[in-house]
Formats: structure tokens, C-alpha cells, sequence
């Protein structure tokens, strides 16, 4: 009885030293699990920063293409007038 009494002693005493460098681990892990979530919330609000910029330049692109397209369809049609005017003027000649 003495022996198992003095075998149990020495597996629990064996058991706590082990766990100890167990214990170093998980926290280590813990830390790092820490340092993960932080890192992906930052992750995620430079996504969610640059979706936002992205979408600010892409309504001020849209914007300005659609300015440039009304811009360029009133040149056209002045331009066609005037082309028109230039062919009325042509076809009107003199009486000789």
C-alpha cells in the first residue's frame, strides 16, 4: 500500500511538471489567438475603408463620364448644325 500510496505521489508529482509546459503553451496560443481576432477586425475596417473610398471614386468617375457624354453629345449637335448651315450655304448659289 506504501508503494502505490508512493507511485501516485510521484505520477502526480510527474503530472504537474508536465503540465506546466502545457499551461506555457495554451497561453502562448491564447496570445496569439488574441493577436489574430485584432488583427482581422483592422483587416476588416481597412476593407471596409477602402469599399467606401472605391465607391466614392467610382460615383465621382460615373459622374464625370456622364458630364463628359452630355458635354460631347451638344458638340455634336452644334457641330451638325453648323455642318448643316455650311451645306444650305453651298446650295443656295447665286443667280448668274
Amino acid at each position: 500500500m506504501i508503494r502505490t500510496y508512493i507511485f501516485s505521489i510521484l505520477v502526480v508529482t510527474a503530472g504537474c511538471t508536465d503540465l506546466k509546459p502545457l499551461e506555457a503553451r495554451v497561453e502562448d496560443l491564447q496570445q496569439q489567438v488574441t493577436k489574430l481576432q485584432a488583427d482581422i477586425a483592422k483587416s476588416a475596417s481597412n476593407a471596409a475603408t477602402a469599399n467606401k473610398t472605391t465607391a466614392a471614386s467610382a460615383s465621382a468617375a460615373s459622374s464625370d463620364a456622364k458630364q463628359a457624354l452630355s458635354i460631347a453629345e451638344s458638340n455634336t449637335a452644334a457641330i451638325d448644325k453648323v455642318n448643316a448651315k455650311i451645306d444650305q450655304m453651298f446650295r443656295k448659289r447665286p443667280a448668274e
